[in-house]
């Protein structure tokens, strides 16, 4: 009998908030951290298209406990929390970007790795995941010194 399967990644909506004369909707991306723990991260996108991520991030035993937490932060919380990521972001925005998708990357190779434990997938097809994910990650890797080397130029 197998087990059902659990959507690792979902995400909700919070609010708006309005930050600089532009307004800012707010949604909460969760992701399944282990068996019995979600973490979330706040979004922050504009109708121009500029997103950012908050960069502290929320904890509960439930999506549904993480999106109740969000939603109860005040306007001042979720500016705060905004100003701080977004100064952030105009800093090291590449590196930061390189990071997320070494970030994601790493997280798909251990979702292969489990999946492959659990009998899920057959093993020829796990090892082809798992050397394509590695090669992947190798090149975010390759890519990193020249990536911040620029930005150090940009900042100083």
């Amino acid at each position: 009998m197998s087990t059902p399967t659990v959507d690792p990644v979902r995400q909700g909506f919070v609010g708006y908030v309005n930050v600089a004369g532009l307004q800012w909707r707010v949604m909460l991306r969760i992701r399944l951290e282990d068996e019995t723990w979600w973490r979330g991260r706040l979004w922050y996108s504009e109708e121009g298209g500029t997103e950012v991520w908050d960069k502290e991030e929320l904890f509960g035993r439930s999506p549904e406990d993480l999106l109740r937490h969000a939603r109860s932060l005040g306007s001042d919380e979720l500016i705060r929390r905004f100003s701080y990521s977004y100064d952030e972001r105009r800093r090291y925005f590449a590196l930061r970007a390189l990071m997320d998708d070494l970030l994601d990357k790493a997280r798909a190779l251990n979702r292969v790795a489990v999946r492959a434990a659990a009998g899920e997938i057959v093993p020829e097809r796990a090892k082809a995941e798992l050397d394509r994910i590695q090669v992947e990650m190798q090149a975010l890797v390759e890519g990193m010194r020249q990536v911040a080397a620029q930005e150090a130029r940009i900042i100083g």
